[in-house]
């Protein structure tokens, strides 16, 4: 059942504005309340007509599940269509006090994933605002996006077992990475595999440091968003949560990225242990939408010492123990090499960052300072050209 006014009335905001009637002072905690809330999340316009769209975005019941996971049947029951009739005279409804909400506006921060679907699915229900647009607008947003923060955020990372959304991803893009064609091309197409249901594999980027691996992994989240790919950032401490975190992710209608950046472990560290048991070798299998990406400066990802060859100290299975630390990158099946640019990329890299920040500059002496701050500031690698054009930014302002 879709019991959804019962699940909207538990809204304080809501509860603030039906109550507040003729009511001055509540009329204006009710319109404090839903100011505060539009502000928080970067909302704009109409703030009382997003906030009840935004109540049934959030609205996880049995019924709004069913329509995500593409499972619901045909047909509708009295009471579904009760709720749908409440909700959409709830939608409509006028209160005097709020007219000063209805054009509302400021200037939005950083997070503005919430605010835009709001804005794409008022407008929808806006340009025909009848009872069977309403239905097939919301029910549209359920199949098409989905429910909650999944629907609405690219990635999210673990506190406390809960998934909490990180709602400023960088807005990097595979054009944004220059001489890693290679690396873009495998990356790519084990992604799209595995969006597609196609035999797909655990991924592990490894090699020099700045050299791309980490925005690679950002720049998958942008491109493939839209076709239901979301990332879980977890960290090493965090390793023990993974299978709680995957049980919860495997009924719902998305492909997970369980994502690991700079992961490697030291000799007495066993977290290791727990990850090789998820990719492969516990005795329930990994669910078909999650797979793992992780990030190292190892191959390895295990510190070996000289004892490992035999060099200083031996051990009667000297072998095994070997074996045992190489086991973990050995399950990743796709692993891919990130190495320093050459000069020419590390410059082509230059011109382009250059470009895109507006900086005016001679090219050759651009390229000539570029060269003296790689020198005497690290490798030949994307974060060092970044660093360099923020760095001359700072220079030409003052």
């Amino acid at each position: 059942m879709f019991y959804v006014m019962n699940e909207i009335k538990k809204a304080y905001i809501l509860d603030s504005i039906l109550n507040a009637k003729d009511d001055q002072n509540l009329a204006k905690i009710a319109v404090g309340n839903l100011i505060s809330f539009s502000i928080e999340h970067g909302i704009t316009g109409n703030l009382y007509k997003k906030y009840i769209l935004y109540t049934l975005m959030y609205n996880e019941n049995s019924y709004t599940r069913s329509i995500e996971l593409n499972q619901k049947t045909e047909g509708q029951s009295n009471i579904i269509l009760m709720d749908y009739q409440e909700y959409f005279e709830l939608y409509n409804k006028e209160f005097e006090f709020l007219k000063e909400t209805k054009y509302f506006t400021f200037k939005r921060g950083e997070d503005t994933y919430l605010a835009t679907m709001l804005d794409d699915l008022y407008n929808k229900i806006e340009q025909l605002n009848n009872y069977l647009n309403f239905v097939h607008a919301i029910e549209g947003f359920y199949k098409e996006k989905g429910l909650s923060d999944m629907a609405i955020y690219k990635a999210f990372r673990v506190a406390d077992g809960i998934l909490k959304p990180i709602k400023n991803v960088l807005n990097i893009t595979f054009k944004d990475l220059i001489g890693l064609e290679y690396q873009k091309k495998l990356l790519c197409e084990n992604t799209e595999n595995f969006i597609l249901g196609k035999p797909y594999n655990n991924v592990l980027l490894y090699g020099d440091a700045g050299t791309g691996k980490s925005s690679s992994i950002k720049a998958l989240i942008n491109e493939y968003f839209d076709k239901g790919l979301r990332i879980i950032e977890v960290y090493k401490h965090q390793m023990a949560e993974i299978s709680k975190i995957i049980n919860k992710l495997k009924a719902r209608p998305y492909h997970y990225i369980i994502y690991m950046d700079d992961l490697s472990f030291e000799e007495n560290e066993i977290e290791y242990k727990y990850l090789k048991s998820i990719i492969e070798g516990g005795i329930e299998p990994k669910p078909e939408n999650v797979v793992i990406y992780a990030t190292s400066n190892r191959r390895h990802l295990i510190k070996e010492t000289t004892e490992d060859n035999g060099t200083i100290f031996d051990d009667l299975h000297r072998n095994e123990t070997q074996a045992e630390k190489l086991s973990l990158s050995y399950r990743f099946g796709l692993q891919i090499f990130y190495s320093s640019l050459t000069p020419l990329e590390f410059r082509s890299m230059v011109l382009k960052m250059a470009e895109d920040h507006n900086i005016q500059m001679d090219e050759d002496l651009l390229i000539k300072e570029a060269n003296k701050f790689q020198m005497r500031n690290g490798t030949l690698s994307g974060r060092c050209a970044e660093q360099f054009i923020k760095y001359l930014s700072n220079k030409i302002e003052k």
